[in-house]
């Protein structure tokens, strides 16, 4: 070997451990950077090809390769454990705050109130005639009417939020398939770029947060992203979402597509954006319609008795509540009209037409043009004939019907928003059985005692008033407690996966700091080696001279 090859040999050492100390310096420097996958050296010696007695001789060390630590697979379980964190994370924060919607643990809570205005129709009924008890009756109404009104308002409220903020994630899937799409370019163009690796890993996780997808790598190094099979990034082309809401006003995505929109919302199976779906079009719309029933059979429970009764002045035949539906009688008269939900549905709201032709009942779903069949009892009281018509979770109580009948009817969507107090006069308040202007005793109190007594009847469904609303506080309690069982669940399982990433990826500061020493000692020694070849060197011209 020629003695300037100790030179080559040094120079090589020299600048491998150069290079070997920025890597070091900089997975210290990331040790705290979110996402970032520890970088490590692999050295390669490099022989000359000159075969001599002794063996073969080498020209010093070069970088192989400079890799990323990181687990595929481990990276995958990460991504899908922090997928279903995300969906719980929302959930159970949209749970909470339907809890605090519907509070019942204070004393303030909707029960309390519902119990309050029954109550004060037991004080009525001590005391009929009573203009205090008549007037605190109308405000322990106009009470009820005002809670029951702010709380399904609420609810609308919280379906408005989830839309504005699922607007905002919609914006943060373009901008992350944006910025992966750049990535995906600049790392095709130099596969070496480990620090955009680390940063697409990083969006992509994100991105996975917000909306489960799935990914591949091509041979070039870039990733095409799917959503439910749909592509988002495809080949160095970016496919952009949107959300709007259909007919139903629930919310609709929309995958722009060089063909046109296409519909992406069943599509969508995790992360927040399908936590978000939940909530606004499924959890919430159901105690939507949970509280819309218990408004309508409480006002037709309330307003059919009240009915029957007479107020101070002797009217009789007023309802307390306003009607919660509209009605036009085509033809015909009914003595008696009593409506009652036993579920609500899509139907419920739909128009219907009623004929009666004084042997048979004939319903038709005017909305959409169908014909109904309806479940027929009849019975009579008296000299009154009833006749219950069931159909589509809903009951028709008519009595006394002219024959022949013919007469529209529909539900107002958003019951509970239309709940009001019919009666503004304490006279017209029927609390007598019978009218008190027609007999010189005492008013009874009859009617007040059998409205009260609607407390503990089967009025709202199958159920009491007070136990059909307690119901719901129950349900949501116990979806609440599960999304927080699920939700520490899943912390849990990201936090080890978390863990095992760092035993992989992540920077250690003790083993980087054993490796800056032995890099620094190693670039010394091969600096000695540059200045042991250069005194052996001077030597020699030393001798020549």
């Amino acid at each position: 070997m020629a003695l300037t090859a100790l030179f080559d040999i040094g120079k090589t050492g020299v600048l491998t451990y150069q290079k070997a100390l920025e890597v070091v310096s900089h997975n210290i420097s990331n040790a705290a950077t979110e996402g970032y996958t520890r970088q490590d050296v692999i050295f390669q010696n490099m022989p000359s090809g000159v075969i001599s007695a002794q063996g073969v001789s080498g020209r010093g060390v070069k970088i192989s390769d400079i890799r990323r630590m990181y687990d595929s697979f481990i990276e995958l379980q990460l991504k899908t454990e922090s997928c279903r964190l995300a969906y719980w994370n929302v959930v159970q924060n949209g749970m909470l705050r339907l809890e605090n919607i519907f509070n019942d643990a204070s004393d303030v809570a909707l029960s309390n109130v519902i119990n309050d205005f029954f109550n004060t129709w037991q004080e009525l009924s001590q005391n009929p005639q009573g203009t205090t008890e008549r007037s605190l009756l109308i405000d322990k109404a106009n009470y009820l009417v005002q809670r029951m009104n702010t709380s399904y308002k609420s609810l609308i409220d919280e379906r408005y939020e989830i839309y504005q903020d699922s607007k905002s994630l919609v914006d943060q899937i373009n901008q992350y398939i944006d910025q992966i799409n750049e990535l995906n370019e600049k790392i095709a163009a130099s596969p070496g770029a480990l620090d955009a690796k680390d940063q697409r890993e990083n969006l992509l996780k994100q991105l996975n947060d917000i909306v489960n997808i799935t990914y591949f790598e091509d041979n070039a190094g870039r990733y095409s992203i799917l959503v439910g099979g749909m592509p988002l990034v495809d080949g160095g082309k970016v496919y952009h979402m949107s959300v709007g809401l259909d007919s139903n006003q629930n919310m609709q995505f929309k995958v722009e597509t060089a063909s046109g929109s296409i519909d992406a919302t069943e599509l969508i199976h995790g992360g927040k954006l399908k936590a978000e779906i939940d909530l606004r079009d499924s959890v919430i719309p159901e105690y939507m319609n949970r509280l819309n029933m218990f408004v309508f059979d409480f006002t037709e429970a309330i307003n059919a008795q009240h009915r029957k009764g007479y107020g101070l002045d002797g009217s009789t035949g007023e309802n307390f509540f306003s009607s919660l539906y509209d009605l036009n009688i085509n033809s015909g008269s009914i003595g008696n009209l009593i409506f009652k939900i036993n579920n609500v549905n899509q139907s419920t709201y739909y128009e219907y037409r009623v004929q009666y032709d004084g042997t048979n009942w004939t319903v038709t779903d005017t909305t959409n043009s169908l014909p109904v069949t309806p479940a027929i009892t009849s019975w009579t009281e008296g000299t009154d004939t009833y006749y219950k018509l069931s159909f589509n979770d809903m009951e028709i109580t008519i009595k006394n019907p002219s024959n022949p009948l013919d007469f529209n009817f529909q539900i107002k969507a958003n019951t509970a928003l239309y709940f009001s107090v019919a009666i503004t006069d304490i006279n017209k308040i029927a609390a007598a059985g019978s009218d008190p202007t027609s007999s010189s005793g005492p008013m009874d109190n009859t009617n007040a005692r059998a409205i009260y007594s609607l407390l503990d009847a089967p009025v709202i469904g199958n159920a009491k008033p007070v136990d059909f609303y307690r119901s719901i506080v129950s349900e949501i309690g116990v979806y609440s407690s599960s999304a927080q069982t699920q939700k520490n669940f899943q912390d849990a399982l990201v936090q080890e996966m978390q863990k095992r990433r760092q035993d992989i990826s992540g920077v250690s500061l003790d083993e980087e700091a054993v490796n800056l020493v032995k890099y620094q000692k190693m670039y010394e020694a091969s600096a000695r080696v540059i200045r042991v070849a250069d005194e052996i060197l001077s030597t020699l011209f030393d001798m020549v001279r």
